[in-house]
């Protein structure tokens, strides 16, 4: 095995995922992971401190993603959510495949549905923290949020589900639409 083999990390998350879909969650192992991408054991822990951080190692650099999106609009709040979102279905966009499959095992594990919710509530507090910053009023600003994120994960959930959805920022768009809520 070679461990200076460029892309070990991308690797070690599509084996991951390759395996949980095949074996189950709880039958995976780190090293059956580590093997299955051609890396040692040193050098998934080099990435990922467990397995479960295969699934969620990226979410601190997606909320930074949505929180420099509303803290650089020049938009309303939720304006500001809205272009937030955009660049959330942009960033996703190319992943899809790896996406609906990372989806299908947390829905299928509670523990890692229950993280996959404990991560959308830092979401929504950085948001709501990135609101109030702008001169929201909290109580506004952290309602706002959830509306929005709450929009986020029926699209999310169709972009993963369906056989051949639209494109991530039209599902939300479409979300927007079904709740009658402007589309900023």
């Amino acid at each position: 095995m070679s461990r200076w083999k460029p892309g070990s990390r991308a690797r070690l998350q599509e084996a991951a995922l390759d395996l949980f879909l095949e074996h189950g969650y709880a039958a995976t192992t780190t090293a059956s992971i580590a093997e299955r991408a051609g890396v040692t054991d040193r050098t998934f822990y080099r990435h990922f401190k467990d397995k479960s951080e295969v699934l969620f190692g990226d979410e601190g650099r997606t909320e930074h993603l949505m929180v420099t999106a509303v803290a650089d609009s020049g938009s309303s709040a939720s304006g500001a959510l809205r272009e937030a979102l955009r660049a959330v279905a942009r960033d996703f966009e190319p992943r899809r495949g790896a996406m609906a499959r990372r989806a299908t095992v947390i829905e299928s594990v509670p523990d890692l549905a229950e993280r996959e919710l404990w991560k959308l509530r830092t979401w929504s507090r950085a948001l709501t923290q990135a609101l109030v910053e702008r001169g929201e009023e909290p109580f506004t600003a952290q309602a706002q949020v959830e509306v929005a994120l709450a929009l986020f994960r029926t699209a999310f959930q169709s972009w993963t589900h369906d056989d051949a959805p639209s494109a991530l920022d039209e599902l939300i768009r479409n979300a927007y639409t079904a709740v009658r809520l402007p589309d900023a």
